[in-house]
């Protein structure tokens, strides 16, 4: 399989630089998927989604009368992101749950966020998630949030956003961890001396 033909559209492009060629952190996937026999890829992707199928990776669409199950979208090219710009999001994800929990902390307790007008008092004290029942409660080092999925996109620019925070029940986590299972007995030579980060913590 080659990449003769891959076409680079507007968007933001993890594998491929804008000349073409691939990118530093994604070579070694490139040169992997270059040494595939024709429709090779196509097995692969066709097996992992059987194995997600099998395990019982699947979730329900809410209102769906055939109550059919179905797998999360599985790409079996991963988006690679080097560990600079890692580190940066790290950073960056951890700031914001932070944040995240001194938001509900101050929201249980002394509300300086609605007294000074950041946020409307009544919009949030009537939230469909708001609990009176935890006004003045005080969880271990103030964390209220122990499980966070934060979706997060890159733009056309590069840069990445937040589109929102699941701070409720983040089921997509445990996509995540079983997608690398995955990905890794599919691409076993991808993950050897790659120094990829481990997600099982």
């Amino acid at each position: 399989m080659n990449f003769d033909s891959y076409q680079l559209e507007r968007f933001y492009d993890e594998l491929m630089s804008p000349d073409g060629t691939p990118r530093p952190e994604s070579k070694p996937l490139v040169e992997s998927i270059e040494r595939l026999s024709d429709g090779e890829l196509l097995r692969r992707q066709a097996a992992a989604e059987a194995d997600l199928m099998l395990m019982g990776i699947t979730f329900n669409v809410y209102g769906d009368r055939r109550g059919r199950e179905r797998i999360l979208p599985f790409d079996m090219v991963p988006r690679i992101i080097g560990s600079s710009e890692w580190d940066w999001l790290d950073r960056g994800l951890k700031q914001r749950i932070q944040a995240l929990n001194m938001f509900i902390d101050d929201i249980y307790h002394d509300q300086r966020i609605l007294e000074e007008g950041v946020i409307p008092k009544d919009f949030a004290l009537a939230a469909e998630g708001f609990r009176e029942q935890c006004m003045g409660i005080n969880p271990p080092q103030k964390v209220w949030c122990h499980v966070a999925g934060t979706d997060i996109v890159r733009d056309s620019d590069g840069q990445y956003y937040v589109l929102e925070d699941n701070l409720r029940v983040p089921s997509g986590v445990s996509y995540v961890l079983q997608n690398r299972t995955v990905l890794k007995q599919t691409f076993p030579r991808v993950f050897q001396g790659m120094g990829i980060r481990p997600i099982d913590d």
